[in-house]
């Protein structure tokens, strides 16, 4: 065909394909800011997701607090061995009167959600690490007044043992307390109540009540059930604030009843003013039961109260009965041996006196006896050999000053002087020379 004939039908194949060219370009123009719009959204809602996501994990965070504290020590008792020292944060060994000691280290976590917090409290030693605290607490929205506690936690008797290790200004708890409730923590439920300012007359009281396994602290025991019953343990306290007088009044009645399984088959009970057995007794329940007092009384001097600082003046009292061994007298736990019954009390009085706003004093005096129906006279005899040094009573004065470094740190000197009853014969016929002192450096965050 000639070319000529050819370049008409070319002409239009190319005006053609310019024509569809030209359409689609102002198809194109015509969804451009369509699709600019849904790219913005796409965007602008990309960065809404990332931003809602950062401020879900900062909330959390929020919510979450962290804190802990370090008690670093040096002790020096006045001879070798695991007497000396025994309540002053365990026994020296037996060649040596003094040591470096890493007393507490815990590391604490809370996330408080509001109507619910849950706790959980590490204490890591160079001994190996221990689970100190746990619990889940849930919280009623409505009263802002009743709370249910359930978990590992401090037992709901008295002053101090809810009064927190950190904030001691002794460096231990007395004698009484160490011994009857070895360890401040327990496995179990408590009920809370803390009326709010809206309660009128009765927001100065308050009552914390509970039920618990009763074996943590104890031979070892880990708050794991033993038996098939559980331990009441309940304080009513109330607070009363003076503030015309510059004077606040708080304090509280307590009680602890539970039960001791008689894992052995032997018990003995004081008759007259020896120790008799009593056999037949294997997996019986006996009664554990405590009652207690505590008062604290704060005080500001007027005029020079802004400089001399506040005064507290803290006691408590404790009696009743529990089950220990013929070496012990601490309440008796998953052990085996022969079981004692005794009668017990044990009280203290303490006085806390700021000085300007670096330095305190503290004067603390507590008394523990563990068998309050024998004497010392009773101990060492031969008709009563299965009595012991666990039978004494033992008296306690400490004195002490702190220097607040800064709003994190305290120093402590602390001189114990500690008092045995005396035996009629044996090693315990006279004092021992157990006296300890305690320097310590205490990081708080």
């Amino acid at each position: 065909m000639n070319k000529l004939m050819l370049l008409p039908f070319l002409l239009m194949a190319f005006g053609a394909a310019k024509a569809e060219e030209a359409d689609t370009a102002k198809t194109q123009q015509a969804a451009t800011p369509d699709e600019a719009v849904t790219n913005l959204k796409g965007q602008v809602d990309g960065l809404n997701e990332s931003y809602l996501e950062t401020k879900g994990t900062v909330d959390k965070l929020a919510k979450l607090k962290v804190s802990g504290y370090i008690q670093a020590q040096w002790q020096h008792a006045d001879t070798n061995g695991g007497a000396a020292g025994a309540f002053a944060g365990g026994g020296f060994a037996s060649t040596s009167n003094q040591r470096f000691q890493l007393r507490r280290v815990r590391l604490k976590t809370t996330y408080d959600a509001g109507t619910s917090q849950y706790i959980m409290e590490l204490e890591a030693r160079p001994s190996g690490v221990a689970l100190k605290d746990a619990e889940v607490i849930l919280k009623e929205p409505w009263l802002n007044t009743f709370s249910l506690d359930l978990g590992l936690m401090d037992r709901p008797f008295g002053f101090e043992i809810p009064y927190s290790s950190s904030a001691h200004e002794a460096p231990e708890r007395t004698r009484v307390y160490q011994t009857v409730f070895k360890d401040e923590k327990d496995l179990g439920v408590k009920v809370e109540i803390n009326p709010t300012e809206k309660m009128g007359f009765l927001q100065y009281l308050n009552l914390k009540s509970g039920l618990y396994t009763g074996t943590a602290g104890y031979g070892g025991g880990t708050g794991d059930e033993i038996d098939s019953t559980v331990d009441f343990i309940g304080r009513a306290g109330f607070k009363a604030p003076f503030n015309d007088l510059n004077l606040a009044i708080d304090g509280g009645v307590s009680y602890y009843q539970g039960y001791i399984l008689g894992v052995n088959d032997t018990m003995f009970t004081l008759s007259g003013t020896a120790l008799a057995p009593s056999t037949g007794v294997k997996n019986h329940l006996f009664d554990r039961d405590v009652m207690g007092g505590d008062m604290q009384i704060y005080y500001s001097i007027p005029v020079i109260g802004d400089v001399l600082g506040g005064t507290s003046i803290r006691g408590e009292y404790l009696a009743g009965k529990t089950i220990g061994t013929l070496g012990a007298s601490q309440p008796y736990g998953a052990s085996t041996s022969a079981m004692v019954e005794r009668n017990f009390m044990g009280w203290y009085a303490s006085w806390i006196q700021n000085w300007g706003s670096m330095f305190q004093s503290v004067i603390k005096f507590d008394v523990y006896d563990p068998n309050t129906d024998v004497e010392g006279s009773d101990v060492g005899v031969a008709a009563n050999g299965k009595l012991s040094a666990t039978d004494l009573q033992y008296t306690t004065l400490g004195m002490g000053l702190i220097y607040y470094w800064d709003a994190n740190v305290k120093l402590t000197a602390y001189y114990d002087m500690i008092t045995n009853e005396e035996a009629s014969a044996g090693a315990f016929s006279k004092d021992l020379n157990d006296n300890v002192l305690t320097l310590r450096a205490q990081v708080k965050f």
